[in-house]
């Protein structure tokens, strides 16, 4: 009886450009070596625990911008990895077509990319007997077979795996397939399209990305392994990202000094996270118009490896119900015309403004 390891991983999107407009151009190039880095774990993984076959279920690079020198690093890669059976379908980033460079790469004999894009494609692998079923995208923008999913006749006698690139979301018509509809005719599905590890049923499953991309995608990442048999399934989800995204909430009181907030936003989370982690801080609530939130956000930045904020407070003076019982100057009065300054815009031009004067009554 055969007996399968296998892992399962999807959407590694090597090359690709990453979407974080507040990332500099420096911390962009780091992150696209971690998504390598991390591409090679997978591959000593699979060298160093004998894995039988690994599933790849689309978006494996962000085709748009990979050049050969890039495919060539991939492909050395699995050359490492002789004795495991690469089975690669393509997704909606890397779709597989005339214009892919996948196409004119002579790959390792034991890297198996499925190039139908319009019929359904088997690949039997007799001597494990497995029977993979698989389709690719053929373009960037639509895929329509889901019918031609529904329609595979299985081999009985066989294990039968379904590895593709799909949405299973009802309502969504974009190659969406029905996990109802397969999870009994199939011994493993391994999917690829969410970003995040998702069991759809104990048989339909997403690997998620192995690395995270964005602050969409926050929580553990990894890939899955398991023990593949017929009629026997057995595997687990195993955390192997490098860094997570993690977005944290913080609201703030008009009564509370530069310090107080400095230190709400040092200490939130755990020390470990804050030093290696992307952290988004929300920053919403009241805050005393003395208070300079710049500065406060930069006096954070030392403590933590990457953090950004948005800005979703308001400010207020805490003595301005008190202005006929106190000097009623210059900043008093700038800060009144900016009662109700809700857009971030207004917000940003009263921080500016209200710098300038604190500078401008320094220097008096």
């Amino acid at each position: 009886m055969s007996n399968i390891r296998f892992i399962h991983t999807s959407d590694i999107h090597l090359g690709t450009k990453l979407n974080n407009k507040n990332f500099s151009l420096k911390e962009r190039q780091k992150r696209r070596e971690e998504l390598w880095d991390t591409f090679d774990e997978v591959i000593n993984i699979a060298k160093n625990e004998q894995i039988s076959y690994l599933f790849i279920a689309g978006d494996m690079t962000q085709s748009d911008y990979l050049n050969f020198k890039g495919l060539k690093r991939i492909s050395q890669k699995f050359e490492t990895i002789i004795d495991t059976k690469v089975i690669i379908c393509c997704g909606k980033n890397d779709p597989y077509n005339i214009n892919v460079l996948y196409e004119y790469f002579d790959w390792p004999k034991n890297v198996y990319f499925i190039k139908e894009t319009e019929n359904v494609q088997k690949i039997y692998f007799k001597e494990d007997n497995l029977c993979i079923y698989s389709l690719s995208w053929g373009n960037l923008t639509k895929n329509d077979n889901s019918q031609l999913i529904y329609d595979i006749s299985v081999e009985e006698k066989m294990i039968n795996v379904l590895l593709l690139n799909c949405d299973t979301d009802s309502g969504t018509d974009n190659f969406s397939i029905d996990a109802d509809l397969i999870k009994n005719r199939f011994d493993y599905c391994a999917l690829g399209g969410k970003h995040q590890f998702t069991k759809v049923k104990d048989n339909v499953v997403y690997s998620g990305t192995p690395e995270p991309l964005s602050f969409d995608e926050t929580g553990e990442h990894g890939i899955i392994k398991g023990l593949l048999e017929k009629e026997r399934l057995v595997y687990d989800f195993y955390p192997i990202a490098k860094r997570k995204y993690i977005n944290r909430n913080i609201e703030v009181n008009l009564s509370y000094s530069f310090n107080k907030i400095l230190d709400m936003i040092k200490f939130s989370g755990d020390t470990i996270s804050n030093i290696k982690d992307y952290i988004k801080v929300n920053l919403t609530g009241i805050v005393n118009a003395d208070i300079s939130m710049d500065e406060i956000k930069n006096e954070a930045k030392q403590f933590f490896y990457y953090i950004e904020f948005e800005e979703n407070f308001t400010y207020k003076n805490i003595d301005e119900n008190n202005f006929e019982d106190s000097d009623f100057n210059i900043i008093e009065s700038y800060k009144l015309q900016f009662n109700n300054h809700n857009s971030n815009l207004e917000k940003k031009a009263f921080e500016l403004g209200l710098e300038v004067l604190r500078k401008e009554k320094v220097v008096n």
